[in-house]
């Protein structure tokens, strides 16, 4: 009998924060009656990422470090652990457990009638239980009016990292992935979409995590630069 859902976890120097994450996770693994593993995909940490999670899965069988060498960015490590995983079902979810893995069941709800399924922080109004700085919210509220007029009309959240996959859109849409930083997923919903895939986007909490490593200036000048790279290649039928 395969596996029915791989949880993946990107991760860069994430000491502090990915205990706490972890414990969070084998409790709700725990109490499902499906099968499960959980892959940490560490992105060249320099800090004691990678004993953190060999020390935990010496208490979680189900838990397995994917190192790497080098830092080659969010989107990259995603890509990697989401074509790794065994899982039929196959969902990524940040570090610092943002959106807890127990709104995973809102999510898995819906395998029966669509293959890509994305939480969501901005269908309801109180799915924000802890909100970002002023500065941020409206870079982010910003940076989603331009991908929606853009790219993905229609898609009130392309940001939230919690998101899920079938096995086969997996395959499909993370081969085909060439951004490796913050714009990943706006690439890969945009992949999902040209392959035919409906999007389902479902409404899930959210907690602003503190000591944030996304640096928004700079992360918008590079955004910028993915964004006409995502263009080009969805006009030229590169995807």
């Amino acid at each position: 009998m395969g596996t029915h859902l791989s949880i993946i976890i990107p991760a860069f120097n994430e000491e502090k924060r990915l205990p706490e994450t972890l414990a969070l996770v084998r409790d709700w693994v725990e109490r499902q009656p499906f099968s499960t593993e959980v892959l940490v995909i560490d992105d060249g940490s320099t800090d004691a990422t990678t004993k953190v999670v060999a020390d935990f899965a010496k208490r979680f069988s189900k838990l397995r470090l994917v190192p790497n060498t080098e830092n080659k960015g969010k989107g990259a490590v995603v890509a990697q652990g989401m074509l790794e995983a065994t899982g039929d079902w196959r969902l990524f979810m940040d570090a610092d457990a943002s959106t807890p893995i127990d709104e995973a069941g809102k999510l898995l709800q819906h395998i029966g009638e669509f293959q890509v399924i994305i939480g969501s922080r901005y269908l309801h109004a109180d799915s924000i239980k802890v909100k970002q700085p002023l500065k941020r919210r409206v870079v982010s509220r910003l940076w989603n009016v331009v991908i929606q007029n853009s790219l993905l009309p229609g898609i009130r959240d392309t940001q939230c990292g919690f998101k899920l996959f079938s096995a086969e859109a997996a395959a499909g849409i993370f081969a085909k992935q060439h951004v490796a930083g913050w714009l990943f997923d706006v690439e890969t919903l945009t992949i999902a979409r040209h392959l035919g895939y409906a999007v389902k986007e479902v409404p899930v909490d959210w907690y602003d995590a503190k000591d944030s490593k996304l640096r928004a200036v700079r992360a918008g000048w590079r955004a910028l630069k993915d964004l006409s790279g995502i263009r080009r290649r969805l006009r030229h039928g590169s995807y």
